[in-house]
């Protein structure tokens, strides 16, 4: 019997970060309408909230899972005795490793969403952006840039 697991955390309301066996990913919205960022690629629930009724589409998908699966089963496909082992030339997703620009992209949405969330709480100083952008300017001038 396989074995899973699931575990969801709400930071605030409308964000969501959904741990499980698979993986991380993140989840925008509410009811009704939702946005999820995985290693799969950006999901998109749509439904009418309490019916069960939902229509789901990938808006992009990582294609690399269907890609791994069907290598293995080419592989077994063909028998010892006719073909010499043919090595691939592609290596899989868990030898490469995550992208870097999927992990980026993954903080960037994260510090938005909660940036925004603080500020709309009121849990951020006025003018904090303003105050850090104009640090950095000094300190890039300080530098030479």
């Amino acid at each position: 019997m396989p074995v899973r697991i699931r575990k969801t955390f709400t930071l605030f309301p409308g964000l969501r970060v959904n741990l499980s066996k698979g993986g991380m990913s993140i989840s925008v919205g509410r009811k009704g309408f939702t946005l999820n960022f995985s290693k799969r690629g950006i999901r998109q629930t749509t439904g009418v909230p309490g019916s069960g009724i939902f229509y789901t589409t990938y808006l992009s998908k990582n294609d690399d899972d269907q890609k791994e699966k069907g290598l293995e089963q080419e592989e077994h496909s063909s028998s010892k005795a006719d073909q010499p082992k043919r090595q691939r030339a592609r290596r899989t997703v868990r030898e490469q490793g995550s992208s870097p620009w999927g992990f980026f992209f993954f903080v960037l949405i994260a510090v938005f969403f909660i940036y925004f969330g603080a500020d709309a709480f009121g849990l951020l100083p006025p003018n904090l952006l303003a105050n850090f952008l104009a640090t950095l300017a000094q300190w890039a001038r300080h530098v030479g840039l």
